[in-house]
């Protein structure tokens, strides 16, 4: 199955290696496809709203584009949903649930909070109307990757530490959501630079060896783009500009502005290859876009390339 024929897509990497972004341009492509496509992500700092033009994305469901909306949710916030699911009315869901010694009871079950925006996200998968499922996509821009990594991790404790009934149900269900590359797919994001190469390394090895989560797809985001390959006319030019001294100190500097991206791209291209021999998905490489903030149109030209890789 294609990835964008998926119920869950789960978007994991390292903190400023543009995840977010990425999982925008994936719930782009599946919205493009015509199915109905909800971006879901947890206690973040709003991007999408600005990014797709439209009102800021709290926890109410926010639309972004054509078959495409978003969801900004808090442990807090989801509590709340399921506990009005539970209880049916306002009223005695404060009776219960925000009443002192409830919420120091809740407040001391560790893993409660990840496990509450986790649910929520898998609710929104089995979420129906008429009969017929609400969203067809779901595309979770998970935390960064040790916090995703815990929250992957909860149902499975539940499972094994809490006595069967109705919790542990739901976890179970959760967990076979998790596994099922049927119906789930997981995508990493990094760059091709030391730090988050490596931690990309360690988060697909740990998906996969603790809890059974196959990375489908790697994508390396931000690539310098290859301007000077070597023995090309364009590198011998940016050879000899470099050491003319007595020429044009306009052309020096643009010189010097050409060997730094070339620089950067002989980096990218090291931990391109590394990546490739370590991390057992296959790659798809983003370019590095030149422009002060991405918007609606830097989603869509990603999200474009993101199909054709895929594809």
């Amino acid at each position: 199955m294609s990835l964008f024929d998926k119920r869950l897509i789960l978007v994991a990497g390292k903190g400023g290696v543009g995840r977010s972004t990425v999982a925008a341009a994936i719930a782009s492509a599946c919205a493009r496809r015509g199915r109905k496509t909800l971006l879901f992500q947890s206690s973040a700092n709003d991007r999408f709203g600005a990014m797709f033009g439209a009102a800021p994305v709290g926890a109410k469901i926010t639309p972004l584009a054509p078959n495409l909306s978003a969801v900004n949710t808090s442990a807090n916030a989801a509590l709340e949903e399921y506990g009005l699911m539970i209880l049916r009315f306002q009223r005695v869901y404060h009776l219960v649930f925000e009443n002192r010694i409830t919420k120091a009871f809740l407040r001391a079950i560790p893993g409660l909070d990840d496990y509450a925006v986790l649910g929520k996200c898998w609710y929104h998968t089995t979420e129906e109307k008429r009969g017929r499922p609400i969203w067809d996509t779901v595309v979770f821009d998970l935390p960064a990757s040790g916090h995703s990594l815990a929250m992957l991790k909860v149902p499975s404790v539940i499972i094994e530490t809490v006595p069967e009934g109705p919790l542990t149900r739901d976890a179970l269900k959760l967990r076979n959501l998790l596994v099922d590359r049927s119906r789930t797919s997981a995508v990493l994001v990094t760059l091709a630079e030391e730090m988050p190469a490596s931690e990309a390394r360690e988060l697909s090895d740990s998906l996969r060896d603790q809890l059974g989560i196959a990375t489908a797809h790697l994508v390396v985001n931000q690539v310098y783009p290859d301007l000077f390959p070597a023995g090309s006319p364009p590198a011998a030019v940016l050879d000899a500009l470099s050491h003319d001294d007595g020429g044009d100190p306009d052309l020096f500097a643009l010189a010097a502005h050409g060997r730094l991206a070339a620089g950067r791209r002989a980096l990218n291209d090291r931990y391109l290859a590394l990546l490739a021999d370590t991390v057992r998905s296959p790659q798809l490489q983003l370019p590095r876009l030149f422009t002060p903030s991405l918007g609606r149109d830097e989603v869509a030209e990603l999200s474009v390339l993101i199909e054709e890789g895929v594809g």
